[in-house]
């Protein structure tokens, strides 16, 4: 029997019956993969947290039929401090509601995989949530690069694009972002959460568009989300 290896986040879970629990995992090495995690809520010997959403655990499997079963997990990194404040907790709960959407399963993306490993090491540190917010505003950049959505790296063609209305200040932004240059809006505290927000709605709006998936940040970011 092959025994492969990998680490991976937990970005979604669901808890089935009494004791089981299927998990969606991010692996560094084999993509967005889905797993079975049989009697774990009841178990008193195996980490919980392991396999629990946010999570960096690394893996030990083999493959059956297609399916991942689980040998051994060991828990890496559960974000305590992502999961303590709620505020942080909806970036990290979105951020991962984009990825569940966007990521095919078994699709290798080891790049995506680093950009989520340091956004989430970011986010668990920092306590300035006006740069949480640029934090997704990157995320989501990362994303349309990623997937290859046409921006022309330009501001006009963009906002063309989308056909909406867009404040100097959240335009200003964006050019930044283009332009690989987004330091300099981090630096300048003219650039207010509203400015900020906006430019979340509009390369979400860009993303739903182009993909045709649904991730809401007004529902996830700023509406009643209960984890």
């Amino acid at each position: 029997m092959l025994f492969l290896r990998s680490k991976g986040i937990v970005i979604s879970k669901t808890d089935v019956e009494e004791a089981d629990r299927y998990i969606t995992v991010f692996m560094e090495e084999f993509g967005k993969v889905s797993v079975f995690v049989k009697g774990i809520r009841k178990s008193k010997k195996r980490d919980k947290t392991a396999v629990d959403i946010l999570s960096e655990t690394d893996f030990l499997f083999h493959m059956k039929n297609e399916n991942i079963i689980l040998s051994d997990f060991f828990s890496i990194d559960n974000y305590k401090n992502i999961k303590k404040d709620i505020e942080k907790l909806n970036v990290a709960l979105y951020i991962f509601s984009v990825l569940n959407q966007v990521l095919v399963e078994n699709g290798k993306n080891r790049g995506m995989y680093t950009l989520l490993e340091k956004t989430l090491r970011y986010l668990d540190k920092t306590e300035d949530m006006r740069k949480n917010y640029l934090l997704i505003v990157y995320f989501l950049y990362q994303i349309i690069k990623d997937e290859g959505i046409d921006t022309g790296k330009n501001v006009d063609f963009f906002i063309e694009e989308i056909n909406k209305k867009v404040s100097i200040l959240a335009k200003e932004i964006l050019k930044s972002l283009f332009d690989e240059k987004l330091k300099r809006i981090i630096d300048d505290e003219k650039y207010e959460f509203t400015f900020i927000k906006e430019v979340i709605l509009l390369l979400e709006f860009y993303i739903n568009k182009n993909l045709d998936i649904g991730i809401n940040a007004e529902k996830m970011l700023w509406g009643a989300w209960i984890w």
